[in-house]
């Protein structure tokens, strides 16, 4: 039962799997049903939009402008949407995007009381755009600013953020190699506490490993150092089969309310469907992640 104010704000913590323990620590939640399914390892996963929340420098690898949609559930009714479009061009890919997060229907008391005094609901918002280029052949570079808003009952902050990637990525060689620093800015306080955002440093590599008329499989890794908050440490293994589906199980270190993950994914011509699982601990239930990609 939500009874105050305070109990609201820890059920949005809560709701981000206990990620950071700062404020909007909903940008701390893996966007993506496919780095979901590996994780939360994204930072060097190439080949669709939803790259623009893990390392805009992913996002020159893209080989045709592309649209990536995912909704979020976690327990209760908490909800959450990405939507990303990486517009390829000559010399830069441009990613617009919008993440957000929300908890609806949250009762308001002061005093145990049968009913509340009210409802309200907890809201945070992340537009923003992805830039990233080529350096040279095989190695590219992205930046990333955005627009935050939250609102909680009475309390409101707004700001902004921007993220910085690089990464190394060879067509015919088999290895990516990664790193970002996500979440560097500022934001208003709310008017009984400062609000941190989550600065996080990103370091990754993916390496993948043909199996001949079988398909490929591809292994992720990832170290990430948050902001006041314990290291993370996650990593997953994808099967790519030579048609139509992939399947996918993952691991994340250093979270107290979840350890194992798993996911699918299905493409056809230039469509992508793909889902997430994601059981948590501590008796919170379980997770959803559903993402739509389409190439154009």
């Amino acid at each position: 039962m939500k009874d105050k104010l305070a109990t609201a704000l820890l059920l949005v913590v809560l709701a981000t799997s206990t990620y950071a323990q700062t404020g909007f620590a909903f940008l701390e939640i893996p966007v993506g049903a496919r780095e979901s399914a590996l994780g939360g390892a994204g930072v060097a996963l190439v080949g669709s939009p939803t790259a623009a929340a893990h390392n805009p420098a992913a996002l020159a690898q893209l080989r045709q402008t592309s649209f990536a949609a995912q909704s979020t559930r976690h327990f209760g009714d908490t909800r959450g949407e990405f939507f990303a479009l990486g517009i390829k061009t000559k010399r830069l890919t441009i990613a617009p995007h919008f993440w957000g997060t929300r908890v609806p229907d949250i009762e308001y008391r002061t005093s145990p009381t049968r009913e509340p005094i009210s409802e309200f609901d907890a809201t945070y918002a992340a537009p923003g755009v992805a830039f990233a280029w080529k350096m040279v052949k095989d190695l590219s570079a992205g930046v990333t600013v955005r627009y935050l808003y939250s609102d909680i009952h009475l309390e409101t902050s707004e700001g902004w953020s921007s993220d910085a990637g690089v990464m190394w990525h060879a067509a015919n060689k088999p290895l990516t190699l990664a790193a970002a620093v996500n979440h560097l800015g500022n934001v208003n306080a709310y008017s009984v506490e400062d609000v941190k955002l989550p600065t996080t440093l990103h370091a990754g590599a993916t390496w993948r490993h043909a199996l001949g008329q079988a398909g490929a499989l591809l292994g992720v890794a990832e170290a990430a150092a948050v902001q006041e908050n314990t290291p993370r440490y996650s990593g997953g293994i994808e099967y790519q089969a030579p048609e139509y589906l992939a399947l996918r199980v993952g691991y994340v270190a250093g979270l107290e309310a979840q350890g194992l993950s798993f996911g699918a994914g299905l493409h056809y011509k230039h469509f992508r469907v793909d889902y997430a699982f994601l059981p948590y601990k501590e008796e919170l239930g379980e997770g959803h992640r559903a993402g739509l990609g389409i190439d154009f």
